[in-house]
């Protein structure tokens, strides 16, 4: 029996198997690897060759050069995987667009210690500016990249480092600047030290500064920065995942941790937390707002980056006058 052609299968046609398909080749695309695009789609390796392998066959058209374990695009695949990111973006757009009108919250991404010291703390005057806004805070210490972002449907991430992050817009930002800060009891044990040089000083550090950091990383900026080495005499070191556990330990008089300005306000406000040497705060890295779809001048994204930059300027100014107020 011979086939009528209006029944054979239209390789274009946008049906339900090539849309699935084209999702899979997207993510072994992103990835670089069918393995990788495997554990991220949480398939099995052999599921997602024989999808690009169906796919192919399909359009008539290698879409992959194999190449020691690792796969690149050909022509075929470049041009389609430009189209796919182009599908991706403008569904995301659409997504949040519809979860917004059903009063959806823009999710946060943001470093732990500023979301517990900072963000969480000053929320309310984001919604007393914005009543319609609702904030979902995510805190977390992960890579900033338009892939985490999208997938895991976060509208904006908070940023700290000393180097800018490619792939994604910059709504605002506020360079950090550091100083070393312990406990009142703590800063008194220092001052005593003239009489005890043997005693050690206790430094306290933030192992993860920022994604990428390595223990004492902040430490040694601040150093190179006011060009001195300190402490001279012995020195006991201690370590922690994030910068709010080094400054609690610094508010139970352990020792002398590195200072975020905004992040240390609250802290330095309540009188928990001192300036532990008269020495002038250095610049440090660089906090970030940034996103995948900025959207308009009136997006929520935009809103919230506005907000944010001139709250976190004003929490660093009156930390930084606090620290005057100490120096006298």
């Amino acid at each position: 029996m011979t086939q009528n052609r209006d029944d054979e299968p239209d390789a274009y046609r946008l049906d339900a198997q090539l849309m699935s398909d084209l999702w899979i080749f997207r993510a072994a695309a992103r990835f670089g690897s069918i393995t990788a695009a495997a554990r991220h789609l949480n398939v099995t390796q052999g599921a997602v060759s024989q999808r690009v392998l169906r796919l192919e066959a399909r359009l008539g058209a290698a879409l992959f050069v194999r190449q020691k374990g690792r796969i690149a695009l050909t022509d075929a695949g470049t041009a389609l995987m430009a189209a796919m990111t182009d599908v991706a973006a403008t569904l995301n757009d659409a997504l949040s667009r519809i979860n917004r009108q059903k009063g959806g919250a823009l999710v946060v991404s943001c470093l732990p210690s500023l979301a517990t010291e900072w963000l969480v703390p000053n929320l309310e005057s984001f919604y007393a500016e914005h009543p319609g806004i609702e904030i979902f805070v995510r805190s977390e210490l992960l890579p900033s990249t338009a892939e985490r972002l999208e997938d895991e449907g976060i509208d904006v991430a908070i940023d700290y480092s000393p180097d800018s992050t490619s792939g994604l817009h910059e709504l605002a930002s506020l360079q950090e600047v550091l100083f070393p800060v312990c406990s009142r009891a703590y800063r008194e044990q220092l001052d005593a030290r003239a009489q005890a040089p043997d005693e050690p000083v206790v430094i306290l550090h933030d192992d993860v500064p920022w994604i990428g950091g390595v223990p004492g990383d902040e430490w040694a900026a601040w150093r190179d920065a006011v060009d001195r080495r300190w402490p001279e005499g012995p020195r006991t070191e201690r370590h922690f995942n994030l910068a709010h556990l080094a400054y609690h330990a610094a508010m139970c008089d352990r020792g002398i941790a590195m200072g975020r300005s905004v992040v240390v306000n609250r802290l330095m406000t309540r009188g928990e937390l001192i300036l532990a040497l008269d020495v002038p705060p250095v610049a440090g890295p660089t906090f970030r707002v940034l996103t995948h779809r900025p959207g308009n001048a009136h997006s929520p994204a935009k809103r919230f980056a506005a907000w944010w930059a001139k709250a976190m300027r004003e929490t660093q100014l009156q930390t930084l006058s606090l620290l005057t107020t100490t120096a006298e």
